[in-house]
Order: structure tokens, then C-alpha cells, then sequence
């Protein structure tokens, strides 16, 4: 297409050659219009952006995990409607940001994917199959040996192995497909815990989720961690302060072998010892329930944090 030429696709393809420029006195009836205003105003805004050419303090990926255009728009249109607009003109905070792009991400076997395969592509580049968390397309699902020597390295991997601070806060289990993404490897996102493993695959070599997010980065560590999914790092013999049984059959306590790996740690497991973590904490492990953490509409604002003060604390750490 030239420059010259502006093409509306449709029922109806129009091409209007010439030259346009702000010189032209264009009579345009709908200058005053205010809808037409405010698309003026945006162009605007958008020209007079400057690139930046610096390097970033930080990098947050930022994951609606099963975020469609659908639900955006929903989103947008009820958030209008709360604030007494049509709801449709309304713009999300991350719709007000300089730049903006749709993205797709894949299984490489299935057309209804995954967050295991797909947020594997985001935190690493490469895409997999469903059901894998950060391993290559090499591997078979629940076959250990396939994923040896094909595990994929991560944002979070690169980030920890350069000496920078890393960390991982989500809504859902902490070592569930999405957020496992960034600091584990496994040919299952059901392995969660050792008793979710079959036998073969131990015998293998392989290890657990949960086992992996405490020996990250050779046991160096991510500065923050923040989510639910208690259950997944204490013993079915073991009662968490909710009351809730854990799931492991190992025996083994991974909240406390992480406070002994990381003395300079402090755990907290409801909103009471969030809230005491300050800027000067060097790293913080908070399991705010037993599985999932609640939805914000159900959520005990004097039991857990929100998505929203998990985030905030984590930065300021």
C-alpha cells in the first residue's frame, strides 16, 4: 500500500490517491465532534512518545492466565458500567499504556492449549507441547527420561545466573503450570508434590515442582515467592495453620527445609506476617492457602493479600 492511499476493507475497497497533509483545508463537519476530538488528542499523544533508549530497572511479565480478547473486552465494558459510562468507551490501565500488541502462543499439539506449554513459551521462547513445564518439544508427556538434556533455559534462570533479584507471586498454587514455568522443569504439570510423581519417574532422576522452587538456582534462590498451594510442600502427616493436611508422602517439610537453606528468609502464610515484611526484608516466602488462593470477590482482606499488595510488596523487595 502507498503512502498515499488510505484502504477501508470490507463490503466496500476504496482507495484514495493524492496527497493528505494538515495543510489541506479539509472541510471535516465532524471537527467539533467530540468523539473525533479525542481520536485527535490520542494521535497526538501517541507522536509526541520518545523512545527509551535506557536500560530497565525492572522487567515484570505480567500473566491473565486464560486472558482473551473476550474477557478484556467484558472487562472493559463492566468496569465502564461501574463508574456510570455505557461501558464501551472505557479504557483498562493496560490499554492507557505507550505500546501495545496482541501476541499468540501455542502447544505444538494441541489447538486448545495449555498454561504449561504456553507460559513456557513466554519465560524461555520455545514452544511445546501441552501439559510440559519449560522442556522442549523432545519430550513425551509423563516420561521423565524424554525431558533429560532437552530442558529449556528461563528469563528467571538467566536473570538469577546474571546476580539479579527474581521472584514469582500468583493467585493460583505457586507450583501450578503458569508460575512453575519460571523456575521448574517437568514432562508433567501434575507433578506437583512427590506423591503426584509414578515411581519410574523418581527412579529417574526426576524431582517435584515444589522440590524444585526450593533448590532454584543451586539452592541461591528466588528473592520472592508469593501464593497459594501450602499443602504441596508439607507431609500428608502434617496440619498447616488453616488446618488442612499437605500432600506430600516423602516425609519431608520444603517450608522448612527453606527457612534452614535460607536463614535471611522470612516465611508467612497469612496477611498478618505479609503485612510485617518490610522494604529491608532481603526474601520473603508467603504460601497464603492450602491450594488456590481465593477470587477477589471472595476473598478475607484481613486473611490473605490481594494480587495487587503481593505485587507491590514484591518490588519494593
Amino acid at each position: 500500500m502507498k503512502s498515499n492511499q488510505v484502504i477501508l476493507a470490507g463490503s466496500i475497497l476504496l482507495t484514495l490517491a493524492g496527497t493528505c497533509s494538515a495543510n489541506n483545508n479539509i472541510n471535516t463537519p465532524q471537527k467539533n465532534d467530540a468523539w473525533y476530538k479525542e481520536a485527535q488528542r490520542q494521535i497526538a499523544k501517541a507522536k509526541a512518545n520518545k523512545p527509551i533508549d535506557k536500560q530497565a530497572k525492572n522487567v515484570i511479565l505480567f500473566v491473565g492466565d486464560g486472558m482473551s480478547i473476550g474477557t478484556i473486552t467484558a472487562s472493559r465494558i463492566f468496569e465502564g458500567q461501574r463508574q456510570g459510562m455505557s461501558g464501551e468507551e472505557y479504557r483498562l490501565n493496560m490499554e492507557t499504556l505507550p505500546h501495545l500488541a496482541l501476541s499468540k502462543t501455542y502447544n505444538t499439539d494441541a489447538q486448545t492449549p495449555d498454561s504449561a506449554g504456553t507460559a513456557s513459551a513466554m519465560v524461555s521462547g520455545v514452544k511445546t507441547k501441552q501439559g510440559i513445564i519449560s522442556i522442549d518439544d523432545n519430550v513425551q508427556r509423563g516420561f521423565c527420561n524424554t525431558g533429560k538434556g532437552h530442558e529449556v533455559k528461563t528469563a528467571w534462570e538467566m536473570a538469577a545466573e546474571k546476580g539479579m533479584s527474581a521472584g514469582v507471586v500468583s493467585t493460583a498454587r505457586i507450583t501450578h503450570a503458569t508460575p512453575a514455568t519460571t523456575y521448574a522443569h517437568s514432562a508433567d504439570r501434575n507433578w506437583e508434590n512427590d506423591a503426584s510423581m509414578p515411581n519410574i519417574a523418581k527412579n529417574q532422576g526426576c524431582t517435584d515442582i515444589a522440590q524444585q522452587l526450593v533448590q532454584f538456582n543451586k539452592g541461591k534462590g528466588l528473592q520472592v515467592v508469593f501464593g497459594g498451594g501450602r499443602r504441596e510442600f508439607i507431609p500428608n502427616t502434617t496440619t498447616d495453620p488453616e488446618g488442612k493436611k499437605g500432600k506430600r508422602k516423602d516425609g519431608r517439610n520444603l517450608i522448612q527445609e527453606w527457612k534452614q537453606r535460607y536463614p535471611d528468609g522470612q516465611y508467612v502464610y497469612d496477611k498478618t506476617g505479609f503485612d510485617k515484611l518490610s522494604k529491608n526484608t532481603t526474601r520473603a516466602f508467603g504460601l497464603f492457602e492450602s491450594s488456590h488462593m481465593k477470587y477477589e470477590a471472595d476473598r478475607d482482606k484481613n486473611n490473605e493479600p490481594s494480587i495487587a499488595e503481593m505485587t507491590s510488596k514484591a518490588i519494593d523487595i
